[in-house]
C-alpha cells in the first residue's frame, strides 16, 4: 500500500472511509485524484470492499424494520444439547414442517431430516445467469442448519429487514401490485433458466420487500420439479388476483390476469412488460406507505 503524508506537518494520513484521506496530527483533509488510483489496484480493492461492506451494514440493519415484533417464541433441542430458541412474528404450520418468520431469519423445522434433505435439494437446484449478481436474492439463502433431538432438523435461511410474506399486505392497489408481479415475473424466469418449476408460489411464499421493490420466494421448495409447463406461471395470475384490491384498473392489467400464460415465463415477461408501459404509463419507482 501506498502512504500518504500530510502536506501541512508531513504525518501520515488515514483513509476516513469517504473516499479520502485526514491527517490524525493536524486534521488536514484531502481527497484521492484519478493520478492517485492509477497504479494502486490494492488500494482499489480494498476502497470498493469498504463501500460494499457499508453498503451491506445498511441493508441489513434490523433496528430500521419498523414493522417487525416478537408475537411468541417456541424451543428447541439440538442433538448435542443446546437450546434452539425463536422468537417470531408468525409462523405457518404445514406437512411436515413449521416456518418461522423471526427478525434477522426464515426458520423451517422439519419433523424429519428425510424432509428437510428434500426441501434443501430443491433450493440447491437453482442455478443462475453468470452475469447477473443479485438475481440470488430472490432466492433462499441458506446461514446455518441444526440437527433437532428425535430426528427434527432446522434450516435457517437469511431473511432481510422489512422482507414479509406479501399477503401481509393484501389488499394491493393495482400500482403497488404491479411490481409485485414483475418480481414474480422475475423469479419464473430465474426458475426457467434453470429448469425448474416451484409448484408452490402463493400469497404466503412471495416475500416482498415494500421498500426495495424486492421479491424473495419461500414457500415448499420439496415440490420442486423439472420444468414440465406453465403452472408458475398460472400460479402467479392466481396469486396476483389474490393479492389485488381491484382486478379490473387498469383494463391492461384485468386482460392479463385473465389470460392464459405465453409460451415460456420469458415470452410472459414480454406481454406483462407491454402492460407496464400501456396500462401503467411505464415503469415508475411509487413508494409504499407502510
Amino acid at each position: 500500500m501506498i502512504a500518504y503524508k500530510c502536506k501541512n506537518c508531513g504525518g501520515e494520513m488515514t483513509y476516513r472511509g469517504t473516499g479520502g484521506l485526514v491527517c490524525p496530527y493536524c486534521g488536514s483533509k484531502s481527497f484521492f485524484s484519478d493520478a492517485d488510483f492509477k497504479g494502486n489496484e490494492e488500494f482499489r480493492k480494498k476502497l470498493l470492499q469498504f463501500y460494499k461492506a457499508q453498503a451491506e451494514k445498511k441493508e441489513l440493519d434490523y433496528d430500521a424494520d419498523l414493522l417487525w415484533f416478537c408475537a411468541g417464541s417456541d424451543s428447541f433441542r439440538t442433538e448435542d444439547g443446546q437450546e434452539l430458541q425463536i422468537e417470531y412474528m408468525r409462523k405457518d404450520e404445514t406437512e411436515g414442517y413449521t416456518c418461522y418468520l423471526a427478525r434477522e431469519s426464515v426458520v423451517y423445522v422439519f419433523q424429519t431430516r428425510r424432509e428437510a434433505a428434500a426441501f434443501s435439494a430443491g433450493v440447491n437446484r437453482m442455478a443462475f445467469p453468470p452475469a447477473d449478481g443479485r438475481l440470488h436474492r430472490s432466492f433462499p439463502e441458506l446461514r446455518m442448519e441444526l440437527e433437532l433431538e428425535k430426528g427434527a432438523q432446522a434450516l435457517v435461511y437469511r431473511r432481510r429487514p422489512n422482507c414479509y410474506p406479501a399477503e401481509l399486505f393484501a389488499p394491493w392497489s393495482s400500482e403497488h401490485l404491479a411490481w409485485v408481479i414483475s418480481r414474480m415475473e422475475n423469479i419464473c424466469c430465474a426458475l426457467a433458466f434453470a429448469g425448474l418449476e416451484h409448484g408452490d408460489l402463493s400469497p404466503t411464499s412471495v416475500w416482498i420487500n415494500p421498500l426495495l421493490h424486492e421479491g424473495v420466494l419461500f414457500g415448499d421448495w420439496r415440490k420442486v420439479r423439472s420444468l414440465r409447463g406453465r403452472g408458475d406461471l398460472l400460479a402467479l395470475r392466481k396469486t396476483a388476483i389474490q393479492l389485488a384490491k381491484n382486478t379490473r384498473e387498469p383494463p391492461e392489467l384485468y386482460r392479463f390476469l385473465n389470460s392464459a400464460p405465453a409460451a415460456d415465463a420469458y415470452a410472459d415477461f414480454a406481454a406483462w412488460d407491454r402492460v407496464i408501459e400501456e396500462g401503467f404509463g411505464g415503469h415508475h419507482f411509487i413508494k409504499m406507505n407502510v
